[in-house]
């Protein structure tokens, strides 16, 4: 005898037997009492509406399933939809505050050069604009790119101060971290100064995300809807 037909035999035992003892249960003989004295259309009603409940309780328990299952989808597709509405919003608000690279090295020294060119300073004002090492722990060493040392001399307070604002305003990611100065041995009210620039690394932005794969039966469904 093959597994199935003992599964099939010990089925329909445990079916024989819990039947027998609805059998001999007090509440079945009262229900088939009442039920063997009513009359021919009643007993006709009485079996259609004892299949109907015992079809209720056959597919309740699948229907219900089914019921919670379409819940917990639909749920999971809001949240899913809620999550990548929070990370686009992220993005935008990422992209739109996102600091542009800082230049190269060479770039800077260019850039510089060019600055104190507008400034209408004399050639042996322009002491060098070089590359030079970093100093100090306040900006860590993995977030410079290049350090850039800018020596002038006889300069004026304003010449100072308005170098100084031209030179912090190259760029977002380009910082003034060190200025010093001291006065000038043959002037008198001029003063020699080394501005020290630091360019930034600046973090890749984001990737975007691939976009989410439609669904066609999904498609189908919403054009079929409007």
């Amino acid at each position: 005898m093959s597994r199935l037909d003992e599964l099939k035999d010990q089925l329909k035992t445990s079916l024989q037997t819990t039947w027998e003892r609805i059998q001999e249960s007090e509440a079945y003989n009262q229900l088939n009492d009442k039920y063997q004295n009513l009359s021919p259309s009643g007993q006709k009603v009485a079996q259609v509406v004892t299949a109907v409940v015992l079809a209720g309780i056959v597919f309740y328990s699948p229907i219900s399933q089914l019921q919670v299952s379409g819940e917990l989808l639909t749920q999971f597709e809001e949240k899913r939809t809620l999550i990548r509405d929070l990370f686009k919003t992220y993005r935008d608000s990422s992209g739109g505050l996102q600091m542009a690279p800082a230049p190269q090295a060479g770039e800077l020294i260019s850039t510089v050069q060019n600055s104190l060119s507008s400034s209408r300073l004399i050639p042996e004002q322009i002491v060098s604009v070089n590359t030079s090492e970093a100093e100090g722990r306040l900006i860590p060493a993995n977030l410079q790119q290049a350090v850039v040392e800018v020596k002038l001399a006889k300069l004026n307070l304003r010449q100072i101060v308005d170098i100084g604002a031209q030179l912090a305003n190259i760029s977002q990611a380009v910082k003034v971290k060190d200025m010093f100065m001291q006065a000038n041995a043959e002037l008198a009210g001029y003063f020699d100064v080394t501005y020290k620039l630091y360019a930034l690394k600046v973090p890749e932005p984001l990737p975007e995300p691939a976009p989410e794969p439609v669904n066609p039966k999904k498609k189908k469904s919403s054009e079929g809807e409007e």
